[in-house]
């Protein structure tokens, strides 16, 4: 391989590098919610469904977050967290009294397991362990949140009121909420870092220096 085609293997390296993840927020910040993040209410498992209209296409979930933009501060709970992602059939508007379907099972994919983020810049962001391939033609997205430690915190999250889009249930007791909290998926990974736009720049530099020299 001649040196162009090298430098320009670089560049086009560095500029997939570049490419921004597939980000996306759900919901819109109208009201607060302390389960289960803040406290313990809810009991040992939360689960909130997400409808597949609202992703459009395929996404690869590398990053949850969740945010304190209404109602800022505090401190999440203490303990262990696990968090689990896949697809259901259930409907996004009867899934907060839906007691009939199971809290967990076997084939739900683990993503996240161990004590909750910082609070850092109103947010919440769970960097996961497996990235989580999602495919809106599979059914709408659950996420679900187990943790058997009765941690003390006190945090209240941005919840969207809404039927339709996202809607949550908690196993403490069912409960007609009709709301669910705002979650970005891969929020903070569509800006590409200050290392990478170097290593991109220097691709494309190098590129330009190679035609500059043949032309000379």
């Amino acid at each position: 391989m001649n040196l162009r085609l090298k430098v320009a293997a670089v560049a086009i390296t560095a500029l997939a590098a570049v490419a921004p993840a597939h980000a996306l927020v759900i919901g819109t910040a109208e009201t607060t919610n302390s389960i289960p993040f803040g406290s313990t209410l809810g009991g040992y498992y939360y689960q909130q469904v997400y409808s597949a209209a609202s992703f459009g296409s395929a996404i690869d979930i590398s990053q949850i977050s969740f945010y304190n933009t209404l109602l800022p501060g505090g401190t999440p709970r203490t303990g262990s967290f696990q968090l689990y992602l896949s697809t259901t059939t259930a409907d996004v508007a009867t899934f907060d009294t839906n007691i009939s379907l199971p809290w967990f099972d076997a084939a739900f994919t683990q993503v996240f397991d161990g004590a909750l983020p910082a609070l850092a810049d109103g947010r919440l962001d769970f960097d996961l362990s497996t990235v989580f391939h999602y495919d809106p033609s599979a059914g709408n997205l659950l996420l679900t949140v187990r943790s058997f430690d009765v941690g003390s915190g006190s945090l209240y999250l941005d919840s969207d009121p809404n039927t339709g889009v996202t809607n949550r249930r908690f196993s403490a007791y069912p409960y007609d909420s009709n709301e669910g909290l705002v979650t970005g998926f891969n929020d903070t990974l569509a800006v590409p870092e200050p290392a990478t736009m170097a290593l991109f720049g220097t691709g494309l530099l190098g590129l330009g220096l190679v035609r500059r020299s043949r032309r000379a």
